[in-house]
């Protein structure tokens, strides 16, 4: 049996905490947002002890009206109210590798006064599948982002330089940055067009596997009396939908579903505002200009991004409604090389989609929880039978259509493991997102365990079939057997 076989069996059999105690259970999934799933740190809010509590009346102070008789001698007065007890502060963020060796230094006080936080995790993975292809474009394409079969890939190595805004106990506005730069294989699905797309092809005219994409970098400020408040962003952002993540942290599986891979962008370059409306509504509007495009690129072209939660009382139930919304015509005039898998994949043009996206999760109990992503897409004057346009016309031709429901099942087993399981039928009726016409169907059984705080091993099996088309090892096979295993380690 292969070492990494018996430490999965150790892990989970185990009954030892590990040192330092059990890690802390993984919180709730939430809609991801792509990538917000884990929120910057908030500073806890300053309360004075005892609070309103102290200044209510207690029995046997002074009243107006008549007293009633006293009979006893000598008796003393009641002593004093016990104060209040004072409210729990916030949870500290959660201090990571670098962050705890810097605590305590000349290095590490700058940050903490300026709110400041280097962090990072690396992400590596293995795919074992049934097929037997494995060149330049991906054996398991286009099951995706460990596309390639039966090898090892260091999917990502993410630097996170983050100042959080104050959110809380205050009425100033506060100023903040974010910067993630993804290195790893990952970078060839999140590459904007126009920016560093040339390390795509390498000199033989082959994909480069390994590449760098600052994914992600914006300022904002957060204004807590606008609403019940509001943050301003401004910068290459994450679309604000979506069930799944870019981040390896923050999503359920080493490989992705249909629905966040082939269906909406990842990421814009725009100003995004979010409003607090109350504790059950809340709001993220960006005005961008276009899906995945850099600024200045022939392919760009304005659109509105945004996303509305609602949360209930008891906060067991939630559903956001998101969408990114243009002209939503197929842009034929701006070809793209070298082409590449997942949002790249547009040697015709440049994909102008539409996308609207609803996601619902319920909470059971602390243990169960449920959520659902419903998405449909569509976009116009789409060529035909060509690489990256449509494979079948339809009665509305040139327009393209294509749509999802995934179902996602988590069952949190013990504090240092989650089981989940991934159900989903994507229809991509004209072939134009993943090259092939037909009715997806795919179920991903897995596993998060987390044998330390800073350590998360992911182990799944996943089964796809295509009844009307053979899209899997190289166009023969209606359907593909993967089981991988992903590691990511926090600093």
């Amino acid at each position: 049996m292969s070492p990494i076989l018996l430490t999965l069996l150790s892990l989970s059999t185990g009954q030892v905490d590990p040192p330092g105690g059990p890690p802390n259970p993984l919180p709730q999934f939430q809609p991801a947002q792509l990538g917000q799933a884990e929120p910057p740190p908030v500073f806890p809010e300053f309360r004075p002890a005892g609070g309103a509590a102290a200044a209510q009346p207690q029995p046997g102070a002074d009243q107006p009206g008549p007293k009633p008789l006293d009979f006893t001698v000598n008796v003393p007065p009641p002593p004093p109210p016990a104060p209040a007890t004072p409210p729990a502060a916030a949870t500290p963020p959660d201090r990571w590798a670098l962050m705890r060796a810097l605590q305590g230094t000349w290095y590490g006080a700058g940050l903490d006064d300026n709110r400041t936080a280097i962090s990072g995790w690396f992400e590596g993975s293995y795919t074992a599948s049934t097929v037997n292809h494995n060149a330049g474009s991906g054996g398991n394409s286009p099951v995706v982002w460990n596309d390639r079969a039966n090898r090892f890939l260091l999917q990502q190595a993410w630097f996170r330089l983050d100042r959080s805004v104050v959110t809380s106990g205050t009425t100033d506005i506060t100023w903040g940055y974010r910067v993630d730069v993804l290195s790893g294989t990952d970078y060839r699905f999140t590459q904007q067009r126009g920016l560093f797309n040339s390390q795509l092809e390498s000199s033989r005219g082959l994909q480069n596997l390994y590449g760098v994409d600052p994914l992600q970098f914006y300022a904002n400020m957060y204004i807590p009396t606008l609403f019940e408040g509001t943050d301003v962003r401004a910068g290459r952002l994450y679309t604000p939908f979506g069930y799944e993540s870019l981040e390896a942290i923050s999503t359920p599986f080493a490989s992705r579903s249909y629905a966040f891979n082939w269906s909406p962008p990842f990421t814009h370059m725009g100003i995004m505002v979010s409003p607090t409306f109350n504790k059950q509504w809340s709001g993220r509007f960006m005005l961008a200009n276009g899906n995945d495009v850099w600024i200045g690129n022939p392919a760009e072209e304005m659109r509105a991004v945004g996303a509305i939660t609602w949360t209930s009382l008891s906060k067991a139930d939630s559903a956001t409604f998101g969408f990114s919304l243009g002209r939503g015509k197929f842009n034929a005039g701006s070809p793209f090389a070298p082409s590449t898998l997942g949002e790249q994949n547009e040697p015709a043009g440049r994909n102008n989609l539409n996308v609207l996206d609803l996601v619902y999760t319920h909470i059971f109990n602390p243990k169960l929880n449920y959520a659902m992503e419903v998405i449909y897409g569509w976009q116009s004057n789409v060529p035909a039978n060509v690489p990256g346009g449509i494979v079948r016309l339809d009665a509305d031709e040139g327009t393209a259509h294509w749509g999802s429901v995934v179902q996602y099942l988590n069952w949190n087993f013990a504090p240092w493991g989650t089981q989940i399981t991934r159900v989903e039928m994507f229809d991509d009726f004209n072939g134009q997102r993943t090259g092939f016409v037909g009715f997806y169907q795919a179920v991903t059984v897995g596993a998060q365990i987390r044998p330390y705080k800073w350590m998360t091993v992911r182990p799944e099996i996943r089964y796809d079939h295509n009844g009307y088309s053979t899209p899997f090892n190289n166009g023969t096979q209606h359907s593909i057997l993967t089981a991988a295993f992903d590691f990511i380690l926090r600093w």
